[in-house]
């Protein structure tokens, strides 16, 4: 077997330190069992250097790039490999506070499996979206989920990751007031317009912890997913909410959820802010124009990852 070239893209600040010990441990377990010829470790400093560091990578330079962080550090890796222009496969360790994608899709976070993941070397190409001119690998949103996303302070992610959101969650439905935003939708040759609560267009399934809001998703069908949460009364939210959980929400009445290559999102109103986000990064206001990228990423996953499989669509 060729020994191949690692590119390993590492947010120093993102989760524990296991997580840090874990590539290490991975990468010494690599380069002594003949798998890795050459492993290059690049710490990021500040915003953009992990989109910089994959964007400049020369076509055949590395065999992989691996992302080591939350969603933020491999929406920023994705959109390097996107803009540079190279096929480069990325490998993820998802090492932040969330990372939907890495966990709808089964990939490894223990040294053993990463080693058997990158050893075995099974690669398949996903779809990606775009919003604008930056690209995602799982979710562009709109709506509450954005609000309470960037509404947790960066301190008590570091510290009590994936439940910093939770907590946020649970104070902000306690004293949420169900604005909506009137929203022009437009989308393979069908329009709506409508109050707009929360807009969700998926690449995966999970978004935002929710395992099923986008329940007939596949990465690879060439469609993203959109679900568009309209008006609600209060006592609506929590049934509402309780589906998307069971991902039972999909035949709701003040629910719209298609599947679409392309889409337009347009605001009626100019008076309002409707917060947009990508992989969880601040995307800006609208209007917005999100597409699929058919096959955009060729992506390493365990080859026996029955998670991956349910998601792939053959």
């Amino acid at each position: 077997m060729k020994k191949m070239k690692g590119l390993f893209i590492v947010n120093p600040s993102s989760g524990t330190q296991i997580h840090q010990n874990t590539i290490h441990e991975a990468v010494r377990d690599l380069l002594d069992n003949g798998t890795l010829a050459e492993a290059r470790f690049v710490y990021t400093q500040r915003k953009d250097h992990a989109l910089e560091t994959a964007r400049d990578v020369e076509p055949g330079e590395y065999d992989f790039i691996m992302a080591v962080g939350g969603d933020g550090t491999v929406n920023e890796v994705v959109n390097g490999i996107a803009l540079g222009g190279h096929d480069t496969p990325l490998a993820i360790l998802k090492a932040g506070t969330t990372n939907d994608f890495a966990t709808v899709m089964g990939l490894p976070v223990d040294t053993t499996g990463i080693v058997r993941m990158i050893r075995e070397f099974h690669t398949e190409k996903i779809d990606l979206g775009k919003i604008n001119e930056k690209y995602f690998i799982n979710v562009a949103a709109g709506g509450i989920l954005s609000e309470i996303a960037h509404s947790v302070p960066s301190e008590r992610k570091t510290v009590l990751g994936e439940a910093a959101y939770y907590i946020e969650g649970v104070k902000r439905i306690g004293e949420m007031r169900l604005d909506t935003v009137p929203l022009r939708f437009e989308a393979d040759g069908f329009s709506l317009e409508t109050e707009t609560f929360l807009v969700i267009v998926a690449n995966s399934r999970s978004v935002g912890g929710f395992a099923n809001i986008a329940p007939k998703a596949y990465v690879n069908d060439g469609l993203l997913d959109v679900c568009i949460i309209k008006s609600l009364r209060p006592v609506d939210l929590v049934p509402v909410f309780s589906q998307i959980v069971t991902g039972t929400h999909t035949n709701n009445k003040c629910i719209s959820y298609f599947q679409t290559k392309s889409l337009k999102i347009s605001p009626l109103s100019d008076h309002k802010n409707f917060i947009v986000d990508y992989d969880g990064e601040a995307g800006g206001k609208m209007p917005a124009e999100i597409s699929v990228v058919p096959d955009g990423l060729k992506l390493v996953i365990p080859g026996d990852s029955e998670k991956a499989k349910k998601l792939l669509k053959k």
